[in-house]
């Protein structure tokens, strides 16, 4: 698994660590986050769009734990044709 950040080892980011909320837009649904601890030099903004109730019970100056699965993606697998011999 990668993070999120491309320039962060999984291993010197803090999954634990809180997260500052900085700023939110109502009109789109987006928070803007920004890292503490360890993770002081990053920011984020998700997009809660299909969870509007989570949105709606955020406060700008709030700090908040983040489920870990939030800064994970799946690695991208190099490309295979799908072809079928003849």
């Amino acid at each position: 698994m990668e993070l999120v950040f491309p320039d962060v080892a999984v291993e010197a980011f803090d999954f634990s660590a809180e997260w500052l909320i900085t700023a939110m837009n109502a009109d789109n649904k987006q928070v803007h986050f920004e890292g503490q601890g360890r993770n002081s030099d990053l920011e984020m903004v998700l997009d809660f769009k299909e969870n509007s109730e989570l949105f709606e019970s955020f406060s700008v100056g709030e700090l908040v734990h983040l489920d870990p699965e939030t800064f994970l993606q799946a690695e991208k697998e190099p490309y295979k044709p799908q072809y079928e011999g003849f």
